[in-house]
């Protein structure tokens, strides 16, 4: 049975005939998302011929941890076909909307506002999260009811993938306290920040897989 079409017990590499006996260490979608030096891994060698699974290592995940001024919680994000899938769980916002951004620079040193202007990496005017003209980084507005906010968006032009130039890895996700007007505003600070006004909750990005690692490293050196 071909290694790259079975998840039975054993399989046969098609291209040179080697027996495998299966499950390994490491999965078929793992070693086709890029394990460092998988052709030199025992656990990746009866995939070592496959083709690259739909996706690949487009289908990479990101976290953000949101905990300050009494405002916290996560958010989550996925590499989809059409994009990237945000899924987000704040509580502690007071109700209403608020603007939701992801900021160009991943700088906490003096709270939120060094985090830099919206990720623009194609220099446009603002916008709202589906407009043609608009900022990677915007993704219009969150509404908080009951002193919560829960739901998702799915948008174009960023990606988890630190290897683009549409990455939004080490960026940063800021909160503010009013609503954007998503470039609708009429005024010059409208098409660049939507008139959101003050930042007051933000969070570095990172990759899923580094975090345990990170958590860890707190745990113990802090």
């Amino acid at each position: 049975m071909d290694c790259c079409k079975t998840n039975n017990k054993t399989c046969k590499r098609k291209e040179d005939g080697k027996i495998f006996t299966l499950p390994r260490r490491f999965t078929r979608k793992r070693c086709m998302e890029g394990v460092k030096g998988f052709t030199m891994r025992s656990s990746c060698a009866p995939y070592k011929y496959c083709k690259p699974q739909k996706g690949g290592s487009q289908t990479r995940r990101c976290i953000s941890v949101v905990d300050m001024n009494g405002i916290s919680g996560i958010i989550k994000l996925k590499n989809v076909k059409n994009g990237c899938k945000i899924n987000y769980h704040i509580k502690g916002l007071s109700d209403g909307k608020h603007g939701f951004h992801i900021h160009k620079c991943g700088d906490m040193s003096k709270g939120c506002d060094s985090g830099c202007e919206h990720f623009n990496p194609f220099n446009k005017n603002h916008g709202g999260p589906h407009s043609t003209e608009r900022h990677a980084g915007d993704l219009g507005n969150i509404v908080s009811i009951n002193g919560v906010s829960k739901g998702s968006i799915t948008v174009k032009d960023i990606s988890c993938d630190p290897k683009t130039n549409i990455s939004i890895v080490g960026r940063m996700f800021v909160i503010h306290e009013d609503e954007d007007d998503l470039g609708k505003g009429g005024d010059e600070e409208s098409l660049k920040t939507g008139n959101a006004g003050k930042r007051i909750a933000c969070s570095i990005i990172g990759i899923v897989e580094y975090l345990t690692f990170y958590r860890l490293f707190l745990l113990f050196f802090y």
